[in-house]
């Protein structure tokens, strides 16, 4: 789709501003906010959708706004003195007023099926909700627009809740940032639940598509939610909450966090899962960067070293991919326990390098600040991750891997009582997630910790149990078992630790706990180890020997 206007042209697809054929430099911020606009055109625009569109929700000044607003008139050779395309309305906002034309991409156009080619000769638009909205712009990053709930209540006066349920969830999934996430005002015409999934997704120009209902009976309110893919109108994940109404504000806000943070990994793993599938010589950076993650959360030795290759890729083909360089800090990290003790410290440095570039590319992605956080802790610069990991929560209260790495630090620096609740919120906000396995086994190190030993293993069977499951889990649970002096349990559970990682010893153990600076729970640990059977073993040198499948306890 190309928008053109006063001798300038928008190439939505390029994401370019040219004049004459010309291109115009203009900041990703400033021709975001100019693109807004002008398909908002036939409306003022608020200064509080623009804060809440250009900068995700983000606190910033109005001087910042000022500034792009003054940015977006010079790129088109306006000012704020003649206001002739964009135009100030006191104390209300902005408006486009400059005479638009649009074309057509043909490339978008011959993409889609025959029929769909003869639907769109036929009749371009789908009522006047679809007319009113203009097709977005592609994005090497994945999109997704949030329809407003339908308030299904009987009570007239209870849309406020939905209302306010539908803004919470794009507000939360807008701070994940590889994610292109519509404002509401984009999806408001939409608010039939009639229209058909693949017609909103090409008015929009998304992938994914967010709907739900709400409906309130006496002191309980019933809320759904269904992720739809707008390619295909499949759906692909649906859930239901069925909660007391004791404080709607507190419901309200717990739904969204819940539902934000479901839909997050089940939208990466489609990703992952698509990257997988295209062919290898068409991946661009955004495509090796999924497919790297399909690799690595397999959590296997083969699966660390392709991501790792996935990863460095995407960095050469986008050297200011951000989220390329936390994936490759984080990558880096979950290999140690595969090299010799003595090489450790160089791939920490290496680590810590790449995230601290992952950071100065994109200080507001809460997964940067996580990964730097969790390599922060592995070397035992326990404050500095805390810190990190505390902010990357405070961006995104919905994103359960900073809950788990919060507390995961908590417990390894000896703060067990502390970091529980985090690992708690983790679980709540995640239950499906790849770590599912790590969340309950520092679960029951921090049981072990606080000496409840019986809660500790129910914690590390449930760790046990998940599909993808390390040796960790098991090495926990044959520990304590080996305190409790069940020894027949405790050597099944070896049997099934030295399966998944031949050669393991009591001394491996110590070598891979470096990061703990509980050293009470470590030798506790150890302790049950050994009463569960696990050889002494030898002090170093014996990592290359390891199990190729073997993986770090993190």
């Amino acid at each position: 789709m190309r928008i053109v206007f006063s001798g300038y042209e928008i190439d939505l697809r390029r994401q370019e501003l040219r004049r004459a054929g010309q291109l115009v430099p203009v900041e990703p911020q400033v021709f975001d906010l100019l693109v807004h606009l002008v398909r908002n055109r036939d409306r003022v625009v608020s200064k509080d959708e623009l804060l809440d569109t250009i900068w995700n929700g983000r606190i910033v000044s109005l001087a910042a706004l000022s500034s792009r607003i003054n940015a977006a008139r010079k790129a088109i050779g306006d000012d704020g003195e003649r206001q002739a395309l964009i135009k100030t309305i006191h104390r209300r906002g902005f408006r486009f007023i400059g005479a638009v034309q649009q074309e057509a991409s043909e490339t978008a156009e011959a993409a889609l099926p025959v029929d769909e080619q003869q639907r769109h000769t036929a009749d371009r638009s789908v009522g006047q909700a679809l007319a009113a909205v203009e097709p977005a712009a592609s994005s090497r990053k994945p999109s997704i627009a949030v329809l407003p709930f339908a308030n299904l209540s009987k009570e007239p006066d209870t849309d406020y809740f939905s209302y306010g349920l539908t803004e919470d969830v794009i507000r939360l999934l807008a701070r994940h940032r590889w994610l292109d996430v519509l404002s509401r005002h984009s999806a408001a015409g939409f608010q039939s639940r009639g229209t058909d999934p693949r017609e909103i997704g090409v008015a929009l120009g998304i992938r994914y598509l967010v709907q739900g209902t709400v409906a309130k009976q006496g002191e309980r309110v019933r809320i759904t939610a269904d992720l739809v893919s707008a390619e295909t109108g499949h759906h692909l994940w649906w859930e239901s909450y069925d909660v007391p109404l004791a404080d709607v504000l507190n419901v309200q806000n717990a739904m969204a966090q819940q539902i934000a943070a479901v839909i997050e990994p089940e939208l990466a793993r489609l990703e992952r899962e698509a990257a997988v599938r295209r062919p290898p010589v068409n991946l661009g950076a955004w495509d090796c960067y999924q497919r790297g993650l399909w690799h690595l959360w397999g959590f296997t030795s083969p699966g660390l070293a392709e991501g790792e290759t996935m990863f460095r890729r995407a960095i050469e083909l986008d050297p200011d991919f951000a989220r390329a360089h936390g994936a490759l800090a984080y990558v880096t990290l979950q290999s140690l326990m595969l090299r010799e003790p003595g090489e450790r410290p160089a791939r920490l440095e290496e680590a810590l390098r790449h995230g601290r570039s992952a950071v100065a590319l994109d200080d507001q992605d809460c997964m940067n600040l996580c990964v730097i956080g969790r390599v922060l802790c592995f070397m035992r610069e326990y404050d500095e991750a805390v810190a990190y990991l505390e902010q990357a929560i405070r961006i995104n209260p919905s994103f359960a891997q900073a809950y788990f790495a919060l507390g995961f630090t908590l417990i390894v620096s000896g703060h067990p009582n502390d970091g529980i609740p985090f690992l708690d919120r983790a679980i709540e906000l995640s239950p499906r997630d790849p770590h599912l396995a790590s969340f309950h086994a520092i679960r029951a190190a921090a049981y072990l910790s606080l000496g409840e030993l019986d809660i500790a293993e129910g914690f590390a069977r449930k760790a046990t149990r998940v599909p993808n499951a390390s040796y960790g889990a098991f090495a926990i649970l044959a520990s304590l078992l080996g305190l409790m002096d069940r020894a027949e349990e405790a050597r099944r559970a070896v049997d099934m630790l030295l399966k998944r990682y031949p050669g393991y010893t009591v001394a491996t153990a110590r070598s891979n706990l470096f990061f703990y600076g509980d050293h009470d729970l470590v030798e506790r640990y150890l302790e049950g180890l050994r009463r569960a059977g696990v050889p002494a073993g030898a002090d170093a040198g014996l990592h290359r020997k390891a199990s190729r499948v073997a993986l770090a306890e993190t």
